[in-house]
């Protein structure tokens, strides 16, 4: 759970951070809307990730929840970012285009992909942290 939380935690910084900055670098407009959806989007998504890993957490805290129940709510979770953390990459590939016909469109792409590579290296460790549990709860109950 830390690690979701760690990931979670990230993806809010990160699109708070990309929907100050997006406004301020020179991109065309049609990209910079997109990029901005998606960055609400991160918000969004970290926001109910937050708010059903508090709920597992209490769950797990009154015995309504066990390992396997977990597992499967992570792994829906690991999910849910990973949804939301593909369209900033897609949206990245679009920048980079946009970067190689004008340079001037540079530092978004560079914003967007650093943001991008931040979050992708989270959800993997999350999605790793995820594959533990499920790996040791399955050890424990012999399947």
């Amino acid at each position: 759970m830390a690690a979701v939380r760690d990931c979670v935690d990230t993806m809010e910084s990160q699109a708070t951070s990309l929907l100050q900055s997006l406004p301020e670098f020179p991109m065309d407009e049609g990209l910079r809307a997109t990029a901005l959806e998606l960055s609400a989007g991160l918000r969004d998504a970290s926001g109910r990730v937050m708010f059903e890993l508090a709920l597992l957490q209490t769950e797990i805290g009154e015995g309504k929840a066990n390992a396997a129940i977990a597992v499967q709510r992570l792994s829906a979770m690991d999910a849910l970012m990973m949804r939301a953390v593909a369209g900033m990459a897609e949206a990245s590939d679009e920048l980079e285009k946009a970067a190689e016909r004008d340079e001037q469109y540079e530092p978004a792409f560079v914003v967007v992909i650093e943001a991008t590579g931040v979050l992708m290296q989270g959800i993997e460790e999350a999605k790793v942290a995820t594959g533990k549990l499920k790996a040791a709860d399955e050890s424990r109950s012999g399947r």
